[in-house]
C-alpha cells in the first residue's frame, strides 16, 4: 500500500466497524419499515414507480454501434450472421436508473449497459429480456449467445431480444472492490471495506435489479415483460413477477430456485447436488465415457476421495509455484459439471494427465483455478437475500438428518466441515435479508411457465417444484436428466417445443409433463 495508507486503512476499518454497528441500531419498528418497502403489492406497481421516478421512465435511449467492449467482436459477429442475426443491426446503450428505487428523494443515479438484438422476423411479439444467473454474469454477453442458440430460432424471429448487465456488474455502473484472494482477513473485514468504499452495494439486490427490469420494459414500449432467465435469474423473474403482477407477460424460468435461495440450507443443499454429480461424472468416467477418455482418473467414490487425500498430503505444483491441492481438484472437478459431455471428457482427461505428472496439464489446472478472491459483485447480490434470521440450529439439525458428504468433508461433521455452510459475513451489510426471502407470490400475474431438471448440480430439483407452487400461477416442466440449464441448450428437443410455443402463443405444457435428453 503507498503513502498515506496507514491512514486510508483505518478511516476504512473504521466504516467496516460503523456497518456492524448500523445493523444493531436497527429497531425492531425500523427493520420492519424497511422489509415494507420491498414488500409486494399494488401500492408498489409499476403506475406508481413511473409516477415517483417520472424522469427516469421519460429519458429516451441513445443507441450507438457495439463494438469489441461489449462483446461484439469479429468472432462473434461472424457467428451471428451464420445464425443468420444480422450483426450490423444489433445496437448498444447506457440507460440511466435511479441509485435507490427505494427512495424518490434519492437523486444519483447509476447507468445499465443493454443491447437491443431485432427480430430476424416481424418481431410482433415485442421485446423479450434475459438473464444467465449468477449472480454477477453478464447479460450481453448471454443474450448475444443466446441470439444463436439452438432452437432459438422461432423466438428470435418474433421477438427483439435485450439484454442488460445488472447494476453493479459487467458494463453497467459497477462496484470496484479490492481482491484479498491473498489476504488472511476476515471475509467480513474484507465484505466490508468493500461496502464502506461502494454505496451502490447498498442497493444492488434482487427487488431494485427486477426495478430496474421495469424500466426496461417501459422504455422499450411494451405493456407487458417478456423473459427467459436462468438459475439466479429465474428469482429475478419470479421477483419480478411478484413485485409487478399486472405487467407480466410470458416468463420462463429454467434451473429454478425458490425465495430462501441464499439461505444457509440452500447452500449446503447445492453443495450435496454438486457432490453428488461430482462423483456421478467421476463414476460414469469407465462406462458413460469409455472410448472418449484416454485415462480415467477415477472409477468410483472411493478412488476420488484417495486423490483427493493424496494431493491433500502432496499437493501438485504448477510451473509459477502454485499448488494443486485435493479440495482444488474437487473444485475443479465441481466446475466440470456446468460443460458440456465433450468438455467433460476434456476435464477427466486433463486430471488424468496431470494425475501422472503432465506438467503441462498440471499448470491448465492450476491456471483455471487461480482466482481473484471473493467475487464481491455475486455475494452483495446474494446478501440482500440471504435470511435475516438464517436458522443456523435447523442448518445443523438438517445436517445431522442429511449426513455430511465425505466430499464436503464428512461423514463426520466438524467445525471445520460446518465452517463453509455458516458464514454469516452477510450480517455486515446492513441491507442484508431486506429482499424477498421467504416466498414469491405472483397469482394475479399471466401464466408462468417453471423449468426444473431432476438432476440440476446447481439448483436442486426440490426447489422448482417449490417455486411453482409459491408463485400461484405457475406449471412445472421436469427434465428428467442431469445437468444445469435445459431450454435451448441442445439438448431436449422437448423442452425446447414446449418452451417456444410458451413464448409465441402463451400455451403451458400439460401438468406432469416430463422430457428427456435427445438421445
Amino acid at each position: 500500500m503507498g503513502s498515506g495508507g496507514t491512514t486510508k486503512r483505518a478511516r476504512r476499518l473504521l466504516s467496516v466497524a460503523i456497518s456492524f454497528v448500523a445493523i444493531g441500531a436497527l429497531s425492531a419498528c425500523s427493520l420492519a419499515d424497511s422489509v415494507a418497502t420491498f414488500l409486494p403489492g399494488p401500492e408498489y406497481a409499476s403506475e406508481r414507480q413511473q409516477r415517483q421516478f417520472s424522469d427516469f421512465y421519460d429519458q429516451r435511449i441513445n443507441w450507438t454501434e457495439c463494438g469489441k467492449e461489449q462483446g461484439l467482436d469479429g468472432p462473434m459477429r461472424d457467428a451471428l450472421e451464420d445464425g443468420g442475426i444480422d450483426a450490423e443491426a444489433i445496437r448498444c446503450a447506457m440507460i440511466a436508473a435511479p441509485l435507490d428505487w427505494a427512495d424518490p428523494a434519492n437523486s444519483e443515479s447509476i447507468e445499465l449497459a443493454v443491447v437491443h438484438i431485432p427480430s430476424t422476423g416481424d418481431g410482433e411479439l415485442g421485446t423479450l429480456l434475459g438473464n444467465p444467473g449468477g449472480p454477477g454474469a453478464t447479460g450481453i454477453d448471454f443474450m448475444l449467445g443466446m441470439a444463436i442458440s439452438p432452437g432459438f430460432e422461432e423466438v428470435t424471429a418474433n421477438y427483439d431480444l435485450l439484454g442488460f448487465d445488472p447494476r453493479g456488474i459487467g458494463a453497467s455502473t459497477p462496484i470496484d472492490c479490492e481482491s484479498a484472494a491473498e489476504s488472511s482477513e476476515l471475509a467480513a473485514v474484507q465484505f466490508g471495506r468493500c461496502i464502506a468504499d461502494n454505496p451502490l452495494t447498498h442497493t444492488m439486490g434482487t427487488v431494485q435489479v427486477a426495478r430496474d427490469m421495469d424500466l426496461l420494459r417501459a422504455l422499450m414500449r411494451d405493456d407487458k415483460l417478456n423473459y427467459l432467465g436462468y438459475s439466479y435469474g429465474t428469482m429475478l423473474g419470479a421477483t419480478y413477477a411478484s413485485l409487478f403482477p399486472e405487467q407480466s407477460g410470458r416468463l420462463v424460468l429454467d434451473s429454478a430456485e425458490n425465495a430462501a435461495w441464499a439461505s444457509p440450507i440452500h447452500l449446503f443443499e447445492q453443495q450435496v447436488a454438486m457432490s453428488n454429480a461430482a462423483i456421478a461424472l467421476a463414476t460414469a468416467c469407465t462406462t458413460e465415457y469409455q472410448g472418449e477418455v484416454s485415462s480415467c482418473p477415477f472409477a468410483d467414490e472411493d478412488s476420488l476421495m484417495r486423490v483427493i487425500d493424496q494431493l491433500n498430503e502432496a499437493p501438485l505444483v504448477a510451473s509459477d509455484g502454485n499448488e494443486v491441492s485435493g479440495w482444488m481438484l474437487r473444485e475443479y472437478l465441481f466446475g466440470a459439471l456446468y460443460q458440456s459431455h465433450f468438455d467433460r471428457g476434456r476435464t477427466l482427461d486433463t486430471i488424468a494427465l496431470a494425475l501422472f505428472g503432465d506438467q503441462e496439464a498440471i499448470d491448465e489446472i492450476a491456471d483455471e483455478m487461480s482466482g481473484g478472491g471473493e467475487d464481491f459483485a455475486m455475494k452483495t447480490v446474494t446478501c440482500h437475500s440471504f435470511p435475516i434470521e438464517p436458522d443456523i440450529p435447523g442448518l445443523l439439525e438438517h445436517i445431522e438428518e442429511r449426513g455430511m458428504p465425505r466430499l464436503l468433508g464428512g461423514p463426520e461433521i466438524n467445525d471445520e466441515s460446518l465452517a463453509q455452510f455458516v458464514d454469516l459475513s452477510c450480517y455486515v451489510l446492513p441491507e442484508s435479508g431486506l429482499d424477498l426471502t421467504e416466498r414469491f407470490y405472483a397469482g394475479s400475474a399471466d401464466p408462468i411457465l417453471v423449468i426444473g431438471i431432476t438432476g440440476d448440480h446447481a439448483t436442486p430439483f426440490p426447489y422448482a417444484s417449490e417455486l411453482t407452487e409459491e408463485l400461484g400461477n405457475a406449471t412445472l416442466l421436469t427434465l428428467d436428466g442431469q445437468g444445469h440449464a435445459a431450454s435451448f441448450t441442445g439438448r431436449s428437443t422437448c423442452v425446447d417445443k414446449a418452451s417456444t410455443r410458451y413464448l409465441l402463443t402463451g400455451k403451458l405444457p400439460a401438468k406432469g409433463t416430463v422430457c428427456t435428453d435427445d438421445k
